[in-house]
């Protein structure tokens, strides 16, 4: 079991809560529950209702749509993070491809934390809004080579 101390410093090393001050990171650490799966696991099943945002801890997981393997997410990485905001089903599987240690933040508890702390919000927006600046960069450059 990692202690309140070891959850704040997995938090600060996410690029999602990176610029959160300490002391709110301390908060969160108080709802997020560790979770440690092995290897060939799911974690989440695409189509499935999301309300969970996980951070790796420990291992690593493959994200795979179908029978196309999407992206590889290592210690310090998350997933999650689009469905926590809208409960919407989830656009792929995840599955660990080692043994894996998880922190699982869970909806409401997210939608509290952001109610209480600013910071927690504009974190996430502004890790959504570089993801889409990037897929939109791949998208003209696909369009162009075309």
């Amino acid at each position: 079991m990692l202690t309140t101390v070891e959850k704040v410093l997995a938090l600060k090393n996410v690029e999602l809560f990176s610029d959160i001050p300490g002391e709110v990171l301390a908060d969160i650490a108080f709802v997020i529950e560790e979770v440690a799966l092995d290897r060939g696991t799911y974690i989440v099943h695409e189509g499935e209702l999301g309300r969970e945002l996980f951070i790796i801890v420990k291992g690593e997981v493959d994200v795979v749509s179908g029978d196309r393997k999407i992206d590889t997410i290592r210690q310090g990485g998350y997933f999650g993070e689009m469905a926590i905001l809208d409960s919407q089903p989830r656009s792929a599987d995840v599955v660990a491809i080692s043994d894996v240690t998880l922190l699982k933040i869970e909806r409401d508890d997210f939608y509290e934390i952001m109610k209480q702390r600013d910071e927690v919000a504009i974190g996430i927006i502004k890790v959504l809004n570089k993801r889409i600046r990037n897929l939109t960069k791949k998208l003209v450059d696909y369009t162009e080579k075309k």
